[in-house]
Parts: C-alpha cells; structure tokens; sequence
C-alpha cells in the first residue's frame, strides 16, 4: 500500500502512524529515563566527591592551625632581647595553654632548663620531653601521636635559632580527646561524617569518642591497601556497615594533605542519603513512563474520534521554549547562589580564626590597631552575612569591603603584602559587579603564592570605563592542592546570568590578571 498526501489521514493509515508514534515515544521515554538516571548518578558522585574536597579542607586548615605557632615564636623573639625573652615566651606559652585543646606547654633557652608551663607537671612528663629534646632537638621542627592508657596527644615540637645566635626549643601536646569535642561544633550540617587516622592505622579523630585509639583496620573495612595512592587527588571508595552510624554509608578515604603529617581522612556518606535524588528519579521516571503510555492510549483514542490534522505544532514548540527559556535562567540564579553559599562557608571558618588570633596578639601590643582592627573585622562579617539580592553590588561598595580585608591581611602579614588602587573616573564607583569579586580574586592571589618581606605579593585594582583588572606577581606555592575553582564557576554564573561576556583569569608575563566587566 501506497501512503499519499491525500490518504495520509485516512481510518488506516492514521491507525497505522499512531501505532508507530506510540512505539516509539515509548521508546524513547525508556531509554530517556535510563539516561536520566545514569546523570543523576553521576551528579551525584560528582556532589559527594566536592563535599570530600570541601570537608578535607575544613579539616586540614583546623588541623594545621597547630603547626602555625611556628610563625608567633619568630615574632616573640624578633622583639624580645636577651633579658626579656624568657618572659616573652612564658608569656606565649601562657597564652597557648589557656586553649582548651594544648596541654603541657614548655620552651628551653639554649642549654638552660626546660621551663613548664602546664600546672600539673609531673617526673614521667619532664622526663620524656628531657627525651625528646635529646633525641630531637636538633631537628627543626617534630610532631608524633603519643598514647598510653590515661593519655592520647599529638605533641609538637619547634627549634627556631634567632639572628644572634640564640636557640629556642618550644613544643606542646594537643589533648585529641579534647579535639574531638572541638570537631563536633566544625561543619554541623553536613550529611556526613568524617575521621582521621594515621599510618598505623591509630585513630586519631573520630565523632565517636569511644573509638579513639583503636586501630582503624579492626573496626571497620579499611584496610592498608586503601591508603596507596598515586597523587594526591587519588581516593578509594567502598561501601560499608558504619561502624559509627551502624547503617549502610559510602566511604571516601584519601591522604590528608597536612605538611609533616602522614595521616589520613576518610568521609563516609549514608547510603540512603547517597541514592536519595537516584531513587526518586526512577521513581518519578517509572511514573511518567506508565502516565506517559495511558496518556498516548487516550489521546490516540480521542485524536480519532475528534481531530486528525490539528495538532497545533507550532504552538506547543512556541510555549515549550519559553518555558525552557525561563527555566534555564532560574536554573542559573540558583546555581550562582549556591556557589555564593559555598564560598562563603569556605571564607568564614578559617578566615576568622586567623584573624581572632591576630587580634589577639593585637590587643597587649598596639591597642589602636586592635580597635580598628575589631571595626574592620565585624564591618567584612556585616557585609558577608548581608548579600544583595541580586547578587551585584557598586564598585564602590566592593571597594571598602576589599579595603577592610586587605587591612586585615597587612596587619597579620606587614610588610608581605603591597596592595594598590587606581581609579581613573569617581563615576565609575557607581557601576556594578558581582558580590565577593574583589575578594575572591584577592584570596586567590594570597592562597596561592608565596609571600614575604624579601620578595611582597603585589595586587594591584585598575578600575576603568568598562573593567575592572585585578592583577598580582606570580610566586606560586609548590605541590599546592587541586584548586577547587568555586570563586571562578560562582562569577561566570553571575556574568552568564547578566548576559556579560569578558570575564577573564590567566597567567601571562609572571602576573595573573582577573578581568571583571562592570554591569550596568
């Protein structure tokens, strides 16, 4: 049989069409949901793989603050003399024990006897730090898990020689069964939980008190193999009972990148939780498939009782785009708004820490700058927990924010850091860009590269008709982790939302620019 324009339509031929139109719509929402589902798999792993990324992070930086009192000792002793500096360290070794998490805080000058700070000193204490200095103390820097039945520490030990010649040993235990009250206020609302452990397997941190000290390959189905990697990006992923949880959970484990350390960190997610989103898309892909067959059935029934030819295609495409169209664009928004969220969480613990401790240090030694200190640090907090609505704030207003930051950073850092704003047109402060740009290019150049008095890391502000260039020298830190890039995705949302082309970050001449289009 012959089909022809004009029998197209005709009881048979219509049947015929329907038929093969059920078939393969049927077809194709079937194998659509399949792919749908693999996505949502995907995106999923994808999701917990950042959220390991993010909570190594977090744990990293808290854990590394310990190995920051380095940089307090150089200062004490840059502006201690010979008479003074006993004090001055006693003083800093004070400070340090009114931590919750140090204990047993001693120095030693040179061959003098070793000073304790820690109140409850004891023979077997003085004794193995007297070991320690013996065996150690030529090495500049130590740290080691030290456990027995009453006690579970990581001590640390520092030796810094100062420019006349003077040699000052400091070390100091932190109590990791305080730490882990300290962890279980860090990251609150996350759906996963997390541990440490080191080469031997001792675990080091973990929610569940109870579980500190016992060996990680006995309690749970991690085993030596999981910790061989090849770079420091690789991980292992299993599925387990939780030892912790006692329900399914999928399980991350991946070095802990902390210098001087050897240890391991290892994520563990609900399974349930895990294969939540999988779950309802073949639930809801199931239904549409079933919905979807009824509803061709009756309208297949219907279009041959009351219509064949009106089928009003050009119509239904025209309404399908719009509503494409306006769902992309919330899509968008949204997205640029968990970026922000994301960042944000980023920025706030580590960078407040920093900061109190500085402030801190601030207030014995320059009350002044403490005060406007304080002003500067609770007008960032003010402007962080504020973001506007749209996403976009003036020039001028990114311009005060970043000039607190920037203080903040000068007044941790000194001489380390030259920070330079032009603006060729007052008028151009009124222009618009997305909110946190100048921070995130600014925290970009100060995390990765090197600082110091020798050798500053210069950031420079040009702020033009139509751009903003923010520019800093390139001395990068080496092995430095993958950067996650949340700051740059989080601007080319905003910019894609606006429908800006022309932002920019690259390396070129020994410089890295970032170039941001005004909006507006």
């Amino acid at each position: 049989m012959k089909f022809t324009l004009k029998n197209t339509f005709s009881g048979r031929n219509f049947f015929i069409l329907g038929i093969i139109f059920i078939i393969l719509t049927l077809l194709y929402i079937y194998i659509l949901s399949g792919l749908i589902t693999q996505i949502s798999e995907k995106s999923n792993t994808a999701t917990e793989i950042r959220n390991v990324l993010i909570k190594q992070e977090i744990t990293a930086q808290e854990l590394s603050r310990f190995l920051e009192i380095q940089n307090e000792l150089k200062r004490i002793v840059a502006i201690s003399n010979s008479k003074n500096l006993s004090d001055n360290l006693r003083v800093l070794s004070t400070i340090h024990s009114n931590d919750s998490i140090i204990r047993n805080n001693w120095f030693k000058i040179n061959n003098q006897k070793i000073d304790f700070t820690y109140t409850k000193k004891s023979k077997n204490l003085e004794a193995s730090i007297e070991d320690l200095v013996l065996k150690k103390g030529n090495l500049n820097g130590f740290n080691s898990i030290i456990e027995d039945h009453e006690n579970f520490f990581w001590r640390i030990y520092y030796k810094y020689v100062a420019p006349n010649g003077t040699v000052i040993r400091y070390g100091y235990d932190i109590d990791l069964k305080a730490m882990q009250s300290y962890f279980s206020t860090i990251d609150q609302k996350a759906i996963n939980y997390a541990f440490v452990f080191d080469s031997k397997g001792t675990i080091i941190y973990h929610p569940e008190i109870k579980l500190l000290q016992k060996n990680i390959f006995e309690v749970t189905n991690i085993s030596a193999a999981d910790t061989t990697f090849k770079n420091k990006e690789s991980y292992t992923k299993k599925v387990a009972l939780s030892e912790y949880l006692g329900l399914d959970i999928v399980r991350y484990t991946q070095r802990l990148n902390m210098k001087g350390t050897n240890w391991y960190l290892c994520v563990n997610f609900p399974k349930n939780v895990s294969n939540e989103d999988v779950d309802a898309v073949k639930k809801y892909a199931s239904l549409i498939y079933i919905i979807t067959t009824a509803i061709l059935i009756i309208s297949f029934y219907l279009f041959t009782i009351f219509t064949r030819r009106n089928f009003h295609e050009k119509e239904i495409l025209s309404k399908e785009k719009n509503k494409l169209l306006l769902e992309n664009e919330k899509i968008n928004k949204e997205k640029a708004i968990i970026q922000l969220h994301q960042l944000k969480e980023q920025i706030n613990p580590h960078f407040l820490f920093n900061s109190l401790n500085s402030l801190y240090m601030l207030i014995d030694s320059n009350t002044g700058v403490a005060r406007k200190f304080t002003l500067n640090l609770s007008k960032i907090y003010r402007y962080l927990i504020n973001p506007p609505v749209n996403n976009i704030v003036t020039v001028q207003e990114e311009l005060l924010f970043i000039e607190k930051y920037i203080f903040l950073q000068q007044t941790r850092f000194t001489e380390e850091f030259v920070f330079t704003v032009n603006i060729k047109d007052e008028n151009f402060l009124a222009k618009k860009v997305p909110y946190l740009a100048f921070q995130i290019a600014v925290e970009n150049a100060i995390k990765h590269n090197i600082a110091s008095d020798e050798m500053p890391l210069r950031i420079t502000i040009d702020i033009n008709e139509n751009v903003v260039i923010i520019t800093n020298n390139l001395n990068e830190k080496q092995n430095f982790e993958k950067e996650s890039k949340f700051g740059h995705k989080y601007l080319q949302s905003i910019y894609k939302y606006y429908a800006k082309d022309g932002f920019k970050a690259f390396k070129k001449d020994g410089d890295f620019t970032c170039i941001l289009p005004l909006i507006g």
